[in-house]
């Protein structure tokens, strides 16, 4: 069921330092293919996160882009061949993540908010159908999409009892649990959370810093997983679509890109 309040968000503006010394938008590695007659046909990692999009009935979707991104602007186009309008916002300056998901705050308020990241893969194809659920019947401020990983000291681990998120990590170097969230889906209680304490963190002139003991991400970078878990104690109620027997592969640096060109985790995708 496709809903007109629901919007995705997919942050594309970063400049894939990780990736270095790649100068190629990393959310056009052809890491994904999908059967095609007489073989297989390759596939930008990007369209996989809007056609996941598409198949949880989201409509529209905002992407972030950055003036040295315009590739992505220009294979992307207006996203009608993949089921999703998509629309663009620049992002002038590369300030980490979180920076680019704020950007959209004002565009996106009073709707639904779906967010997935053009440079990763993750199984069931009906992870987006299912978090959307989730959310929609447990009436959450927010929802992660949680997924099994033996990379979690990389991830985002997050601690879940029963439906409820206990707590979120970001890289911790000792990860109390072996999963990451993926995807995410909020309203408007969170988007102003992340919106007035990024704030704050950012006039302070300082990053967020490390999270539960986590590793920090490149200096002066806000980092997204401090606000997920800030959320859970501020009491917003924040709440997990795990998903035991699933995949999830962040092909964003080059580890993730050698495990999925070497392993299983190059998917044929049909969502």
């Amino acid at each position: 069921m496709t809903s007109t309040n629901l919007v995705g968000l997919v942050p594309a503006a970063g400049r894939g330092t990780r990736m270095a010394p790649l100068r190629y938008p990393k959310e056009l590695l052809p890491i994904v293919y999908e059967p095609a007659e007489g073989g297989a046909r390759l596939r930008p990692v990007a369209e996989y996160a809007l056609e996941s999009l598409a198949g949880a009935g989201v409509a529209s979707a905002i992407l972030v882009v950055a003036p040295w991104k315009l590739e992505v602007v220009s294979y992307i186009g207006d996203g009608r061949h993949l089921g999703v309008d998509v629309a663009y916002l620049f992002q002038e300056e590369a300030r980490g993540l979180a920076c680019a998901l704020d950007l959209a705050h004002g565009w996106t308020r009073g709707r639904d908010v779906v967010f997935v990241m053009p440079d990763t893969i993750f199984t069931p194809s009906d992870a987006l159908s299912r978090l959307r659920g989730v959310y929609e019947r447990t009436g959450a401020d927010l929802a992660l999409a949680v997924f099994p990983t033996p990379d979690a000291h990389r991830l985002g681990p997050v601690v879940v009892r029963g439906d409820r998120v206990h707590r979120v990590f970001d890289k911790p170097a000792d990860p109390p649990v072996m999963n990451t969230w993926g995807a995410a889906i909020w309203g408007d209680a969170f988007a102003r959370l992340l919106h007035e304490e990024l704030l704050r963190d950012l006039g302070r002139g300082v990053p967020n810093g490390p999270v539960n003991g986590a590793a920090d991400g490149p200096a002066g970078e806000p980092v997204l997983g401090h606000y997920f878990d800030l959320a859970v104690r501020g009491g917003l109620r924040v709440r997990a679509a795990e998903f035991p027997g699933g995949t999830f592969q962040d092909v964003g640096t080059p580890f993730g890109v050698r495990r999925s060109l070497e392993g299983p985790s190059l998917l044929a995708v049909s969502p």
